[in-house]
């Protein structure tokens, strides 16, 4: 069965809902599905593009990707959402900083949802550290947070991060089994899996709400402590919270609801979007004119793909390198660069309904540049690495760069597939049977 398939049924009749009037006189179609921003600035990792995969899987395909630049820039002032998903919570609230905290917080209390998993469920609970600080909107302790550190089993490497005096230690990674709490929107349900890659498990306090705890473990769980210390940590404690802050709401994740291999999680994802939406009294938004751009030259295409696919083939070649990297708090690999590289290939390999790419041949040009650049910086680090060099500043330079142009073409792709969903059904392609569209819309500011 197809969890996804009644979402994205929804999501398409509620983005083709005609705004009430005469359409006749000119006005756009009425957006009656939210537009949803996705975190992509400092401090993030490669895992937003899971939330890219599973919210172009049900159906919630107005999408913008923010950084800490957008965020500041008053960005969240045209979404109704913002997911923020793993990294590091330091490095975001760096990033972020008071301004970008300013804005959040605007966000939330004039009537925002925020999805938060893993360093983004962190990052808005109660906190005396410094820049987390700045945003200390949900009452909720960790209790994965000790003095003394515990011994690690395996992956020391990723078992903990310090926080002032004491560690925040990762007693599992790979799935966890939870169990929902009853409140809505998860309800009475059976119990459901996720994986947890170092988010918390929490105790609330408060109004907050419980909506799913950690249950058990599986036969994929890694134990990184001894399994009694893990189960102590972890089970009957708040694995998903929910809390007000104004009009608003937030839902932090310690596990990766997200994940695209877990769809049952998914779709508690889309269930906690369409309760609080409905709640707020959200109105919708008026969509910008849906006017189908001019197709690039196949040239263009072509030339994006050539590169993109330069990079995926040494990404391949450095993925089982034994290099690691410390950027701000978290470790990084090289099988890292192959999954942003992954991400573009798949749909520039597709024929989804976003291709052929239309729109400003420049932009296109200069995403192509900069993936060109990404592809020689790739082959530079793996000389570095052959010859025993310092790669540190490299990596993190690199790591930065595939972030952002991965982000500037996910604006390209979103961008066009939702303006041929929304475009005026005579200038509307019809899909293929079967063939699952990606949509999505945003505005990125100029350099």
């Amino acid at each position: 069965m197809d969890l996804y398939q009644p979402y994205t049924a929804r999501n398409h009749g509620l983005a083709l809902v005609p705004e009430p009037g005469d359409r006749a006189g000119g006005l756009a179609p009425w957006s009656g599905h939210p537009r949803i921003a996705v975190y992509t600035g400092g401090g993030s990792s490669h895992s937003w593009l899971w939330l890219v995969e599973i919210f172009e899987r049900l159906g919630f395909w107005d999408l913008v990707f923010a950084d800490e630049i957008d965020v500041a820039r008053g960005a969240l002032d045209q979404v109704q959402v913002l997911a923020v998903s793993g990294g590091d919570t330091f490095g975001m609230a760096r990033a972020l900083g008071p301004r970008g905290a300013a804005g959040l917080e605007s966000f939330l209390r004039a009537g925002g949802l925020y999805l938060g998993s893993c360093a983004g469920a962190y990052l808005p609970l109660n906190s005396s550290k410094e820049p987390l600080n700045l945003f200390n909107w949900v009452p909720a302790k960790i209790t994965n947070l000790s003095r003394h550190l515990p011994r690690a089993r395996q992956m020391p490497q990723k078992f903990c991060t310090p926080y002032g005096c004491s560690y925040v230690f990762h007693p599992v990674r790979e799935e966890t089994v939870l169990e929902p709490t009853g409140l809505a929107p998860f309800g009475v349900g059976q119990s459901l899996r996720a994986p947890l890659y170092g988010g918390p498990a929490m105790i609330a306090s408060g109004e907050v709400e419980v909506l799913a705890t950690y249950q058990g473990f599986s036969e994929r769980t890694r134990f990184l402590v001894d399994p009694e210390l893990a189960r102590q940590t972890l089970l009957g404690r708040a694995a998903v919270i929910r809390s007000r802050l104004g009009r608003g709401c937030l839902y932090l994740f310690g596990p990766h609801f997200e994940h695209p291999g877990y769809a049952e999680a998914n779709r508690l994802v889309a269930e906690a979007i369409y309760h609080d939406l409905a709640r707020t009294g959200w109105p919708g938004r008026q969509a910008a004119a849906a006017e189908v751009p001019r197709p690039l030259e196949p040239g263009v295409l072509r030339d994006l793909r050539r590169q993109v696919s330069n990079a995926r083939v040494v990404a391949l070649g450095l993925e089982d390198h034994p290099a690691r990297w410390r950027i701000g708090r978290k470790l990084y690999e090289p099988a890292k660069f192959r999954v942003f590289c992954e991400a573009l290939w798949q749909r520039l390999r597709s024929r989804r309904g976003a291709l052929p790419l239309a729109g400003d041949p420049e932009a296109v040009e200069a995403l192509t540049a900069a993936w060109r650049a990404i592809a020689e910086g790739l082959r530079a680090l793996k000389r570095e690495l052959a010859l025993e060099q310092d790669t540190q500043a490299r990596a993190e330079a690199l790591f930065s760069a595939i972030n952002r142009a991965t982000a500037d073409f996910m604006d390209i792709y979103f961008r066009n597939a939702y303006r041929r969903l929304t475009a005026p059904a005579p200038f509307r392609p019809d899909p293929a049977p079967g063939r699952r569209l990606p949509t999505g819309d945003r505005q990125r500011r100029q350099a």
